[in-house]
């Protein structure tokens, strides 16, 4: 045993982080590649299963260790209903989540041979998470180290969020996907942005990639297999993702962000942080499906520990 510490044997309390975005139900089809416009092709595969970028974030982050408080808006439905059960099987807190009039969000997915996917989204009841439901769920930011904010519910509600969680002393981490261009140029208080590749093509980042947008204290930019990029205010540092061979790229993003939150609530350093998040989405795309595919903590631990290719 190791000697004196007076808080030895203590449990640390797992970080709270408040999110807030869709929850949708995912069809997914496997085919051996994209349809061409007019071209009909037969699915090897189908699949119902939960999803929706927020509700997928909430469980990332949850499995890797988080206590999450889920916000947003499902169908007054049997996918709603079947839903909330799935929220709280998976620990997390859904009292944020509303009943709306509209049907439970509906995402079509298809996944080529090579793993890649393409996705449409229909948005049902998650477009009707307004600023006055918003405003009525305050408490539930209360003590949260992190909000997680994405853009597949109205920008009014995700900007009113951004600002309550603020108020309540919270990180600000948005994930501004689907892209919408006006999501920059409102004045969002946002502390870290996650995106994509092509997402950041769009971003104020200057040539050399040092101008941040206003605020904001660092930009990652994930990559796939690529290095994921940590943009500070004049540095730009790179940070490898474990080599994998990819079954299943949906919701690899999601986890991602997910663990990026959670490690950021925990105290890692922007690095340590990527580093983590990383190797989560790694192991996300070597099983098929969203939710189904997020590994739990000790999964993302062993890999980072091995350095495993596969």
């Amino acid at each position: 045993m190791h000697g004196g510490s007076c808080c030895e044997g203590e449990v640390k309390k797992a970080p709270t982080i408040s999110v807030v975005g869709s929850l949708n139900v995912d069809l997914t089809f496997r085919v051996p590649r994209f349809p061409v416009p007019g071209e009909t092709l037969t699915a090897s595969q189908a699949m119902t299963a939960f999803g929706g970028k927020g509700a997928n974030q909430a469980v990332a982050a949850a499995r890797a260790g988080a206590r999450v408080r889920m916000i947003g808006c499902l169908g007054n439905d049997e996918y709603g209903e079947r839903y909330r059960e799935h929220l709280a099987g998976e620990g997390i807190d859904h009292a944020g989540v509303l009943a709306g009039a509209g049907p439970t969000g509906a995402a079509f997915i298809t996944v080529d041979g090579e793993g890649e996917n393409t996705i449409v989204v229909h948005p049902g009841a998650n477009h009707e998470l307004t600023v006055a439901k918003m405003s009525e769920l305050t408490d539930l930011f209360t003590e949260s180290a992190v909000a997680l904010l994405q853009l597949e519910c109205p920008l009014d509600a995700v900007a009113g969020a951004a600002e309550v969680a603020k108020d309540a002393g919270a990180t600000v981490i948005l994930n501004p996907s689907p892209w919408d261009p006006e999501s920059m140029e409102r004045n969002i208080p946002i502390d870290i942005l996650i995106v994509n590749e092509r997402e950041a093509e769009a971003l104020p980042l200057g040539s050399e990639m040092g101008c941040m947008p206003q605020g904001c204290e660092a930009v990652i930019v994930t990559r796939g297999a690529r290095s994921t990029w940590v943009i500070t205010e004049g540095r730009t540092q790179e940070v490898e993702p474990p080599v994998v061979t990819p079954v299943d790229t949906v919701g690899a993003g999601d986890t991602f962000a997910g663990v990026f939150a959670l490690a950021h609530a925990e105290g890692l350093g922007l690095l340590d942080a990527v580093r983590l998040a990383n190797a989560a989405a790694a192991l996300a795309t070597l099983r098929p499906g969203a939710q189904e595919a997020m590994p739990a903590r000790g999964e993302i631990e062993e890999m980072l520990s091995r350095g495993v290719r596969q």
